[in-house]
């Protein structure tokens, strides 16, 4: 018997370094501690079901079965199309899972997902928002404020635990991503929530139906496995990579891209604008040899107040991007030697050429001011490492 039970071993192990198998639970950890689940590549793919196209992992018909998904089709070699339950209400530990309600009924109001955290080295997830699509914010007094402000108010994503500052959101965030940071040396943090607080449409038919399909994903850090450990953990190789720096709530990995505010819609609505009250980084990953980074906005309203019509300086800025060493592409500007804070209302270049981590800081929390209602607050900015600097 345990000579049969060897083999299945070698068979399992060998097959695992030829073909591209999932990393959703496996029968054979059964076997084995649920601290030390045996972890295998991840393979996407999509599917058309009654439902709709769906997307899933590309696992043996069986381990689809014994992980309660849906079989649909074929996938690679001897592989089926597995499909995870995805909507409101739904729990997914899998490595990669989605999160989507494209038809929501007219009288939701309430839509949450919890992800089960598949061990305890899952240090982050990352949220992908493939589509994004909720009420956007909506200019409002606060109770005892004296000055009006951007909130989400009729629709609100949110996630927790929220160890570093991301905000509600709302409004289109198609392609835009979030990081959430997790600290399970707690012993409290499981898993984590995500939570849509949706308006009534029987009692608000003016807005637009919202809709989401948001990728996620957990990655590993490298540490010491509890359990039974066969060789090398293919999780943490792979993973790493794509880790973002301890606390950024938005991590670019490509040499060039656009980085923009939550709720930036130029498509679906009228309204560009993002909440106040955001504080958060965005990193970039800076390879060898790259000395600087370049951003050029493609729009930009970052109120700032200068009665005096001089250019602007630090104190004059409300909401910024906080940017370490920074220089203004027009020389003869006054802030390359003293600013560091970027607050615009026309595009301008501006550069970093900071000897460590790039990174940027965005402000949104004071509302001491009259909102320009005319010319809605965000960015869209291009950035490109540079090779060559100054």
């Amino acid at each position: 018997m345990f000579r049969i039970f060897y083999i299945i071993l070698l068979i399992k192990f060998a097959c695992a370094e030829i073909f591209d198998f999932t990393d959703v639970d496996d029968p054979l950890n059964t076997v084995f501690s649920q601290n030390e689940k045996i972890q295998l590549k991840v393979t996407e793919c999509k599917a058309n079901t009654k439902s709709g196209l769906k997307y899933g992992t590309c696992v043996p018909y069986g381990t689809c079965l014994l992980s309660k998904g849906a079989p649909n089709g074929f996938c690679g070699l001897l592989q089926t199309c597995c499909i995870y339950e995805n909507t409101c209400g739904k729990t997914s530990n899998a490595k990669v899972s989605y999160f989507e309600e494209s038809e929501v009924p007219t009288g939701t109001t309430h839509c949450d997902y919890i992800i089960q955290l598949r061990n305890k080295n899952i240090c982050q997830v990352r949220l992908d928002f493939i589509k994004f699509n909720l009420a956007p914010a909506t200019l409002t007094l606060p109770q005892y404020a004296t000055y009006k402000v951007y909130k989400c108010v009729n629709d609100i994503f949110r996630v927790s635990p929220n160890h570093y500052n991301i905000p509600d959101l709302c409004g289109n965030n198609d392609k835009q991503h979030v990081y959430i940071h997790i600290n399970q040396t707690d012993g409290v943090t499981k898993g984590i929530q995500l939570q849509m607080t949706l308006s009534n449409r029987n009692y608000n038919s003016q807005l637009f139906s919202p809709s989401w399909r948001i990728k996620i994903t957990q990655l590993e850090c490298p540490g010491k496995r509890e359990g039974i450990n066969f060789g090398e953990n293919k999780d943490v190789i792979e993973d790493y990579p794509s880790l973002a720096p301890l606390g950024a709530l938005q991590y670019f990995t490509e040499p060039t891209g656009y980085i923009k505010s939550f709720g930036f819609d130029g498509s679906v609505t009228n309204q560009l604008s993002y909440t106040y009250g955001q504080e958060y980084a965005i990193a970039f990953k800076r390879e060898i040899g790259v000395c600087g980074i370049k951003f050029s906005p493609d729009y930009v309203y970052l109120p700032y107040q200068n009665p005096s019509g001089a250019y602007y300086t630090d104190s004059n800025c409300k909401h910024y991007l906080f940017v370490p060493e920074l220089y203004f592409d027009n020389k003869n500007s006054y802030s390359n030697a003293l600013v560091s804070k970027v607050c615009l209302s026309e595009p301008e270049t501006f550069r970093s050429y900071a000897p460590g981590p790039f990174y940027l800081y965005f402000n949104s929390k004071l509302a001491d001011f009259t909102t320009d209602e005319e010319k809605k607050q965000g960015f869209n900015i291009k950035y490109q490492l540079l090779s060559r600097c100054p």
